[in-house]
């Protein structure tokens, strides 16, 4: 219930900054806003304050505005015509409309990591390194030896290592690789060795010490049966321009990086002709309330760090998934805007409502399987 209750918690706070984005420079650009809502219909409560009826609605995720001549079908000539339509203002004034919910999500990434980086000292979560990267702002601290799975029948796993403990030393002897560590098991055959461990998920990176059992395997190699993945985090904490500015770079260097390793992941799936790797790396809802389940189960401000560093991150990819040249999100109609810009004539409203229409329903669609999927992996 918790879970469900801080998930619900972290999209309002998502979708309203978004909507509100929109909201402003819509207000701004003297087009009537007919409704604010939260939440998707139906109805459960609303209020007509001025000229907009703000309301509040049974399914708490999502939200919308609506203004005045922005739907393709069902708009009387009334509105079209409308000097405070959407549809009646130049190009430039759509393009802010609609650019608008993206840079509030932006904005809010930036001041969300400002203060989480007055708790931690300017130093951010531990996060996976899926690809090489060098990021443009920050010093890295990176590791090799961050445990990411287990082979079948591990030895580790049945010691209690978990997904997300990084492997310091093996036997009192520092490791930083997976060589380094299968030099030290190689003449430990049939042997319970200490292994000494760093928990990356928490900021705290509390230690601890457990005994593995170790056995060759068919080919006689001494394994401790996991599979290693780097991962990294950034220090902030230079001169005082630095600190000033981590909340802005670091949204920088989060967006660019989560940018590339999209890119990256679906670049070897072209080349592999396989989407596995990318459909394992996108979550819905029901992946977000799992991530938030782990985070509820720290202790002290381990809670607060997480649950602000996940609402960050999820604004930035909000932003990101927003601005993609795809039907029905602000990106898709942004690039309907461009178009009629370079042209000099609008699109007919037809052919864009029809396309809108048909990206909304993949999108549905898409968010169906990625939920099924989501679900397939908690059980």
């Amino acid at each position: 219930m918790l879970t469900f209750l801080v998930l619900i918690l972290i999209l309002s706070v998502l979708v309203i900054a978004h909507e509100f984005g929109h909201f402003y420079i819509a207000k701004r650009n003297n087009v009537r806003v007919e409704e604010f809502g939260w939440g998707i219909p139906p109805r459960l409560w609303g209020k007509q304050i001025g000229e907009t009826f703000y309301s509040i609605n049974w399914l708490p995720f999502g939200g919308f505005v609506k203004l005045t001549g922005e739907d393709f079908e069902g708009v009387e000539t009334s509105k079209l015509s409308d000097p405070r339509s959407f549809r009646s203002k130049t190009p430039r004034q759509r393009m802010a409309i609609l650019i608008a919910g993206v840079v509030m999500n932006v904005l809010l990434a930036v001041l969300l990591y400002s203060g989480l980086f007055l708790i931690t000292g300017f130093k951010t979560m531990t996060l996976p390194m899926f690809f090489d990267y060098k990021f443009k702002f920050g010093a890295v601290e990176k590791l090799n030896t961050v445990v990411g799975g287990f082979a079948d029948n591990s030895p580790s796993k049945s010691a209690g290592i978990e997904v997300g403990e990084s492997i310091l030393e093996v036997e009192n002897v520092p490791v930083y690789s997976s060589d380094d560590i299968k030099a030290v098991l190689a003449s430990k055959n049939g042997e319970k060795v200490s292994v000494l461990l760093m928990d990356i998920r928490k900021m705290s990176r509390p230690v601890r010490s457990v005994k593995v059992e170790v056995k060759a395997n068919e080919e006689g190699k001494v394994l401790l049966g996991v599979m290693l993945t780097p991962a990294f985090r950034l220090n902030y904490s230079g001169d005082n321009l630095t600190k000033f500015t981590a909340g802005l770079v670091h949204t920088y260097n989060m967006g660019v990086y989560s940018v590339n390793t999209l890119a990256e992941l679906f670049s070897s799936a072209i080349a592999t002709r396989d989407m596995t790797t990318v459909s394992e790396s996108i979550s819905g809802p029901v992946g977000i309330s799992s991530a938030i389940t782990s985070i509820l189960s720290y202790s002290g401000s381990e809670v607060l760090i997480g649950l602000i560093d996940l609402t960050a991150l999820l604004s930035i990819s909000l932003a990101i998934m927003n601005i993609l040249p795809f039907p029905a999100l602000d990106g898709g109609r942004l690039f309907f805007v461009l178009i009629e810009s370079l042209r000099g004539k609008k699109i007919s409203e037809e052919i864009e409502g029809y396309i809108h229409r048909w990206g909304m329903l993949f999108l549905l669609g898409l968010l169906i399987l990625i939920t099924i999927k989501d679900v397939r992996n908690i059980f």
